[in-house]
């Protein structure tokens, strides 16, 4: 096969972006109405069936006192930098959660540990003695409570003489308190409009090309000479306006 052959071959194979472009153009009102009502249904969603949630912070700072443990300054900051990770454990130890349990009131009722536990998150940065928490709630009020609760229980816990937790005892103090968030953190209303805008597109786009992969008519004389190896001489035209411009 020659590279004339060959190239003829790959033309009458594939589809041309003009092709494309072709079929986008023709169907462009099925995929504008497709593309807008998805957009509306996840407008709808996002602003009347999801919930908002409301997201308080607080955090708290480790410290060692160098001159009442007898060691250097800079034993005392590698102390606390490994008090770090034993910190974020032990504020969502069910001892902790337990007792924010029983402290918060107005939680959902069957709140569990783990429900509990799953709406906070602890976060730290690299060669900072802070550990940031923040709560999740779907209720701004709750969400602060709870929050500022379980760090004060932390505390009193971690410092408690008859517990005995030496490790944390008086290293730990409370940086910021959390207040009632006014804005709420989820969901993202623009993100959520633009995915199902861009979704709506995609949905839109395939639909189009799953039909014209399924259509076996020729849409053109030429499409015809392509696919028949023969020769139109005439063609009838198919629509009543190309026929009127015929008569």
């Amino acid at each position: 096969m020659n590279e004339l052959d060959q190239q003829q071959f790959v033309e009458e194979e594939g589809m041309t972006l003009q092709e494309l472009f072709k079929i986008v153009w023709l169907n462009r009102v099925l995929i504008i109405f497709i593309t807008m009502w998805i957009a509306v249904i996840g407008t709808v969603y996002t602003y009347v069936l999801i919930t908002p949630t409301y997201t308080a912070e607080t955090s708290i700072i480790v410290q060692v006192d160098f001159d009442s443990t007898g060691t250097s300054e800079q034993s005392a900051i590698s102390i606390a930098q490994n008090l770090m990770a034993t910190y974020k454990a032990f504020v969502k130890s069910n001892l902790v959660l337990e007792s924010v349990l029983e402290d918060v009131d107005g939680l959902p009722e069957g709140q569990t540990l783990t429900g509990l536990a799953n709406s906070i998150s602890i976060t730290t940065q690299t060669s900072v003695l802070i550990i940031y928490i923040s709560v999740d709630s779907e209720s701004p009020e709750l969400a602060a409570e709870i929050a500022n609760t379980l760090v004060n229980n932390s505390i009193a816990i971690a410092n408690d003489d008859e517990v005995g937790y030496v490790l944390l005892q008086d290293k730990l103090k409370v940086l910021d308190i959390a207040e009632v968030p006014t804005v709420p953190s989820a969901p993202n209303k623009m993100l959520n409009i633009v995915i199902s805008v861009l979704l709506g597109g995609i949905v839109s786009l395939a639909i189009v090309f799953v039909k014209e992969l399924f259509n076996n008519k020729y849409q053109s004389a030429s499409e015809m000479e392509k696919h028949l190896g023969v020769k139109v001489i005439a063609a009838v035209p198919g629509t009543m306006r190309e026929r009127k411009l015929v008569d």
